[in-house]
């Protein structure tokens, strides 16, 4: 009897695994969406990273394929040169507003989940109201993961500190001063977009 339980474990086991090796094959063939400049000059006095931006769909030919990589290459070249200066330590000032509105920001989350979590776990709650608040709850542990994982690769790009706030479909992202430029503005904002969906428009990009 024994023998026959640890082989349907094996087997449930077999089967789950395959299931997994499937789906991360399916998945694994799609790519995001690039996003290009389409060469409409910006003027200074606009929020930094405002540019035109539109979908391209490289076809099969070798030609258009070099065109892009060269493309493509030469945009990292000049975000690569735009974050080389870059300070090294934070001000006490900076290091006390990021910490601050770190905090309160944290401590917003915590009383909305809090919150929801009361209306599920409430006897006197309705099935909607319940499931309602499941849906609340989980888009809002979507965004706090998303808001670390873009703040996490915003900072590889040569901030020293970030804070990224998602509310409404809409994203503020706020740096250290010292490196926010127009290209460095459009890598930013590219990050909010892929990590979030989030249009470019409905993200603003701030130094402090």
């Amino acid at each position: 009897m024994t023998f026959g339980k640890r082989q349907l474990l094996i087997a449930a086991m077999v089967a789950a695994l395959g299931t997994a090796v499937y789906l991360n094959w399916q998945f694994s063939g799609v790519e995001p969406v690039s996003v290009n400049d389409a060469g409409q000059s910006v003027s200074v006095s606009k929020q930094l990273g405002q540019t035109t931006y539109v979908n391209t769909e490289v076809s099969g030919a070798k030609s258009e394929k070099s065109e892009v990589s060269k493309s493509e290459s030469s945009k990292a070249e000049k975000v690569k040169e735009t974050v080389k200066e870059v300070s090294s330590v934070l001000t006490k000032e900076q290091q006390e507003y990021f910490s601050c509105e770190r905090a309160k920001r944290m401590q917003s989350q915590d009383k909305a989940q809090e919150s929801l979590y009361d209306i599920i776990n409430s006897d006197s709650s309705s099935e909607t109201a319940k499931k309602d608040a499941v849906k609340i709850a989980e888009k809002l542990a979507n965004i706090i993961k998303a808001e670390s994982d873009i703040e996490a690769e915003i900072k590889t790009k040569g901030f020293n500190e970030c804070l990224v706030c998602i509310n409404n479909n809409s994203c503020t992202v706020i740096v250290s001063k010292g490196n926010l430029n127009e290209a460095t503005a459009v890598t930013v904002k590219d990050i909010v977009n892929r990590q979030s969906g989030i249009e470019f428009e409905k993200i603003t990009v701030t130094e402090v």
